[in-house]
Order: C-alpha cells, then structure tokens, then sequence
C-alpha cells in the first residue's frame, strides 16, 4: 500500500529544511530504519530514516530545494498491508511537475555539437531594446544587438539573451570558438547546505552591523612556556592542551569586565541585550565550510574542561555530526587563523553578536625589553565589533584586557574553577 512520510518537526523553532542528500531513488527496496535522505536546518544536518520496509515509489523534492515541515518528502510502496506508521498520512501525488529529473552520470561533460544559427535581423531603422548594462555586456562579448532577439516584452534583449546568441551560434561565436575552446568549460557549483548558510548570515552581518576592527600585538612568549609545562599533565588525563582554551578563559574575564561586548541589539525593541551568561563560540574550519560550535557556560570550566569540551566540538564539526544543541545561541565568538599564517584579519561579526575576537599565528619577532632588543614570540589580535552598540575605546579596553591575560597567564589561575 502506498505510505507518504512526511518531514518531521526537529524542534527548535524550525520551518522547514534543505534536502541535502538522498540516500535512495525511486524503485530502490528499503529497509526500516535504512536512511532515506539527509536534510540540513539552521541548526544541524539531520539524517531522517525509513519507518517502513518497502520500495521508494517517488522522492517529493531536489537536493538543494527547502522543505517545508509536515510537507510531503518521500511516499514508499510498503512490503506489507497495514497502517501507516504515526506520522504518516495517505499517499498524495504531487504534480508532475514536481518530479525531480533524472541525473546525469559523473563526470566531465560531453562535448555538444550545437548548429550555428543565423538570427534575422531587425528591420532597418529599428534600434534593438536594451538597458546600458546589457549594451555594455554585448560590447564586451563583441556582439551585435541588432542580430540578438530579445525574449521580453516588446523585444527586450536580456543578459540572458547574450549568453544564449553567444552559445547558439551566429557571427559572434564563429568569431569566439577558438577562444571558448582553449579556455575550457566553466564549472558551476550549486549554492546550498552549509555554503549557502554561511552566505545568508554574513551577508546579514554585513548589512546590519555597523563593522569596525582594532588590532594590537601581543607578547605570548610566557604562554608559550606555560602551556608547554602542563601540556604533559593534560595528556595524562587524556587531554590534549592547545592555546584555545587559555583564550577563552581570556575572553570571559575580558568579557565580565566589559558587559558591552557580550551583547545583542534587539532592533524591533531598541534595546541593547546584555548576556548574563556566556556561551562562547569556536570557529572550526570543516570541508563543508566555516561552522562556530558553542561551548556552554564557558566561565564555569576548567583549562582542562574547556580543552576537552573544545576538543569534542572541533571533531564532531570536522566529522560532520555536531548536534542541534552545539550550535546557535553564542553571545561572543572567537576565530583563528594560526594555522595559515598571515599578519591579521578582520573577522566578520556572527551575527547577531557585537563582538569577534580573531587570534592569529604567534612568530619569534625582535621587540625592545628594557631598551635591548629581545627575541619574543609575538601574534596579532584583532577585534571587531558592531559600532552601533560598542564604542571604540571599550573595543580597544576589552583587547587590551584580553592581552593582559594572555602576556601574564598566571592571572587565569586565579580565575579557575
């Protein structure tokens, strides 16, 4: 019998989610619990199984397309008669149009003969219909506007109509072929999953928040020494200790003492929201891209509860399986970009935060000590801040706080729980 699972509610407030992966086509055979299709919201990739045993009869949506919660994802032909499983409802045929089409196989794509094509030319005396933009196009691409036809109203000529004249043939490509040839075919890569997240949110940062960095050195040659000392101790309990977690401990001090950066602008309130908790999040670079798993209550942890907390997010994010309840909800994110070197950044702000810190790579750089020049290991870090709700002195007050941790980490001790 024909059985329609629909997309379940994740919690959280969501509404719908992206179809990432289909693990199944139609006349697949399924087992219960087998993984019919992976789907990512705001908050996590969610891989959602088979209730039923029985054969894929139609998947409802694309990869790359959003699904709506409790819409149709995918109807099973069940093995045996019975009912539906809770959940379910009665099969529902979506318009054909809706089919997904069939994919092409792997691979590069196969050269395609295409006939030139001689377009008609305008009547005399008639001037082809275009904005200066698309004018403008077709005098880089050396086409003629009189011999494009226009797809809009009245014979409007598009950038698509270009794109289209250029590729179907007429004077221009036989003018163009060589060129076209010994450039290659161009690649187009879908924008969706986590990509296209991180593109929707700092592209919203970037058009809310008012951005503004400082960046100052710092001295981490004591840091250097003491996380060298303990890092036998940490590995002792199973723990491997790295800079981060002396970071954080860095920030929450910095952050108590200057309750303006661990905040959020409440625009349809117009309140500045000031956390009294903190949440701090750790940008990790994964394959799929940029993700900021959240260490809870970070001012109650440990150097050795922060490592190993820091530790089992990064490796969960990289695996691709960090959880719904590991994300979202920072009230200040920290970034690093010490792997790769360079001097510093200006990290974009995780919106809705008004305050990033970014750490870069500690080098042995020459500085003056007590009027002798000394070998120290020196990084840059860098600060921004949403100058709607943070001024520029308390940005520089909260980095130079930040600092004063990390030049004298026997500070941090009298802060540990």
């Amino acid at each position: 019998m024909p059985y329609t699972l629909e997309l379940p509610d994740i919690g959280e407030g969501v509404v719908e989610a992206e179809i990432m992966k289909w693990f199944v086509t139609e006349g697949d055979e399924v087992a219960e619990d087998q993984p019919l299709v992976e789907v990512m919201t705001d908050k996590a990739t969610v891989t959602i199984p088979s209730p039923r045993r029985g054969r894929v009869l139609r998947r409802c949506w694309k990869e790359g397309e959003l699904a709506k919660v409790h819409s149709a994802l995918i109807e099973l032909e069940l093995e045996a008669a019975g009912a539906p499983a809770k959940g379910g409802a009665p099969a529902r045929a979506p318009a054909e149009a809706a089919l997904p089409p069939a994919r092409p196989p792997a691979g590069p794509p196969l050269p395609v003969s295409r006939p030139t094509v001689e377009a008609p030319a305008r009547p005399t005396g008639t001037r082809a219909l275009a904005t200066p933009a698309v004018r403008a196009l077709a005098r880089e691409l050396g086409l003629d506007l009189q011999r494009v036809p226009g797809s809009g109203d009245g014979g409007r000529i598009s950038k698509q109509d270009l794109r289209a004249f250029q590729d179907g043939g007429g004077p221009a490509q036989e003018r163009r072929a060589v060129a076209r040839v010994s450039r290659g075919t161009d690649e187009r890569i879908p924008l969706r999953g986590i990509r296209k997240k991180i593109a929707e949110k700092m592209a919203l940062s970037k058009r809310t928040a008012a951005h503004f960095t400082f960046v100052e050195q710092c001295d981490v040659t004591e840091l250097v020494r003491l996380k060298d000392r303990l890092a036998a101790g940490a590995k002792a309990e199973g723990v491997k200790l790295t800079f981060l977690p002396f970071v954080v401990k860095a920030v929450v001090a910095a952050l108590q003492a200057h309750p303006k950066l661990n905040a959020a602008l409440d625009e349809e309130a117009g309140e500045i929201v000031l956390k009294k908790h903190w949440d701090i999040g750790v940008a990790a670079a994964t394959e799929q891209g940029l993700l900021v798993p959240v260490v809870r209550d970070a001012d109650g942890l440990s150097l050795l509860d922060l490592a190993r907390e820091i530790e089992r997010l990064s490796t969960d994010a990289r695996a691709g399986r960090a959880r719904a309840e590991d994300q979202g909800h920072s009230t200040f994110t920290i970034t690093s970009l010490g792997a790769l070197g360079g001097m510093f950044a200006t990290p974009v702000l995780n919106h809705p935060e008004v305050g990033i810190l970014g750490i870069h790579r500690a080098r042995p750089t020459p500085v003056v000590r007590d009027g002798q020049i000394v070998i120290r290991d020196v990084m840059h870090v860098s600060v921004t801040s949403d100058h709607r709700v943070v001024d520029g002195h308390e940005a520089a007050a909260f980095c130079y706080e930040v600092i004063r941790y990390l030049e004298e980490p026997g500070l941090l001790f009298m802060r540990l729980v």
